[in-house]
């Protein structure tokens, strides 16, 4: 039988990407020089800082000393990720540190993409360094422009991807000069807001001339932006938008008018990916009919769904998932429905239809759920979303985390997990989730099965479940 380290080289690339922990990346490279030379460079493409992390002040520091001291492995990252970073420090320490930063991302040269969000640290060196980098094409910032000089935002000319966190009023009037300069090569535009009423339809439809090429547009947490300033960015683009999300917008956003104007320009001939808020005023029935309305002609993968407010509101419409699942269900991959119940019945026809479904996020009832396990015991797995990845169920308020404990959600999950199919990779209930790992076992007739069993998280992103703004 051959060994593993009889294995080709070619394969261990392959291999090693299935790896997720940095922990584990970093002991491979101690294995051998072969192992080192494949799994270096995996090390190092993507490096990030989150705020969970301890020790911030030491793990920043050590970070940039490696990457401005040690050019070879900076040369490696492609992907940077600084989503805390100290700021109790002195004038000189932050000075120093500055430097470092700046040193650091320079030597970055293959650099792509760069995400900078702790609220009030960036720096003018740090984008001065970044505007340097000869491949960065995707930037994430904080829009604080307390430490930087927002006129160098506009530097940046050739972005595919920009999102603003919380901008500020100056990088908001500096920003239709800066999309004027990056329009022809951007893709994607993200705008994060908690409530500012800065971002409105005069400054989207002033955007919009620029934003032809644009192919997602995400905007979140503005409520003076209605369905005029969104149709006027969709009405602009030359080639159809692919994804959009429209979160926590003005509760004036008339879906209906929105619906009339997407329709006549077609703007979403092209589109795969929505996200969808509705406000706890509107009459679910209007509401669901305009949206299925809006989407009858796109080649829709993903849909999200959710309520901007915890409400006992009645059921979303059985009428409007079966047609969703009519019309889109060969195709979707991904369905998100938060805030807002589902019924059983619903549910049964998304499980049963949505045949390349690969992720789910649903709030049912818990009682609700207990029936629906002898419904799926009764199916086999070609005709239970047999591609499902990802798995997320909420219960309504009412038994939410403070009623039901630890242990019985553990246990609604495993029961789940062990009636889906085998692709089952990951399972969360309220606010907790899952790894879903299958330990092999072996029956008195020497047969082999495996058995499901739930496990802590590896991957060290975020659920993307705990990302969705509720704005």
């Amino acid at each position: 039988m051959a060994q593993f380290l009889e294995l080709p080289l070619e394969l261990l690339p392959v291999i090693l990407d299935f790896v997720i922990k940095p922990q584990h990346i970093s002991a491979l490279c101690l294995v051998n020089k072969s192992f080192n030379g494949f799994a270096t460079p995996l090390l190092y493409r993507r490096v990030f800082i989150f705020a969970w992390y301890k020790e911030v002040k030491l793990k920043v520091a050590l970070l940039f000393r490696t990457l401005s001291g040690c050019p070879q492995l900076a040369h490696y990252v492609r992907t940077l990720e600084i989503r805390d970073f100290p700021k109790a420090l002195s004038a000189a320490d932050h000075f120093d540190l500055l430097q470092l930063c700046a040193k650091g991302i320079r030597n970055c040269v293959n650099l792509t993409s760069c995400t900078w969000t702790r609220d009030g640290s960036l720096h003018s060196a740090v984008l001065e360094a970044l505007r340097d980098c000869p491949q960065l094409r995707e930037l994430e910032i904080n829009g604080n422009t307390s430490q930087y000089n927002p006129i160098l935002l506009s530097q940046f000319s050739h972005l595919s991807k920009i999102s603003l966190i919380m901008p500020s009023a100056q990088v908001l009037d500096i920003f239709p000069s800066w999309i004027s300069v990056t329009g022809a090569t951007l893709r994607s535009l993200m705008i994060i807001c908690k409530a500012s009423t800065l971002v409105t339809d005069t400054f989207l439809e002033h955007l919009a001339p620029n934003l032809q090429e644009l192919e997602y547009l995400h905007i979140i947490g503005c409520p003076k932006v209605t369905h005029h300033g969104i149709g006027a960015v969709a009405c602009a683009n030359k080639n159809g938008l692919i994804g959009i999300s429209l979160e926590g917008l003005s509760q004036a956003f008339d879906i209906s008018a929105f619906k009339v104007t997407c329709l006549r320009s077609k703007a979403f001939r092209r589109l795969k990916a929505i996200t969808l808020t509705v406000h706890v005023h509107l009459p679910l029935v209007d509401w669901t009919r305009n949206v299925d309305e809006l989407l009858s002609s796109a080649p829709l993968e993903l849909l999200s769904i959710y309520s901007t407010t915890p409400s006992a509101r009645d059921l979303m419409l059985d009428e409007f998932w079966k047609s969703i699942v009519t019309k889109h269900g060969p195709r979707l991959r991904r369905l998100s429905i938060a805030r807002v119940q589902i019924s059983l019945a619903a549910l049964q026809a998304i499980c049963s239809q949505c045949s390349l479904l690969e992720q789910l996020f649903v709030v049912v009832e818990r009682g609700e759920l207990v029936g629906l396990l002898p419904w799926l015991l009764r199916l086999d797995y070609s005709a239970l979303a047999k591609n499902l990845r990802a798995l997320h169920v909420n219960f309504p308020l009412a038994t939410s985390d403070s009623t039901v404990f630890p242990s019985m959600l553990m246990q609604s999950a495993l029961s789940i997990a062990s009636i889906c199919s085998p692709t089952l990779t990951h399972i969360g209930c309220n606010t907790r989730v899952w790894q879903v790992k299958r330990i092999v076992h072996e029956d008195e007739n020497g047969e082999k099965y495996t058995v499901p069993m739930l496990a802590p998280q590896e991957n060290p992103d975020i659920p993307e479940q705990f990302l969705v703004v509720r704005a």
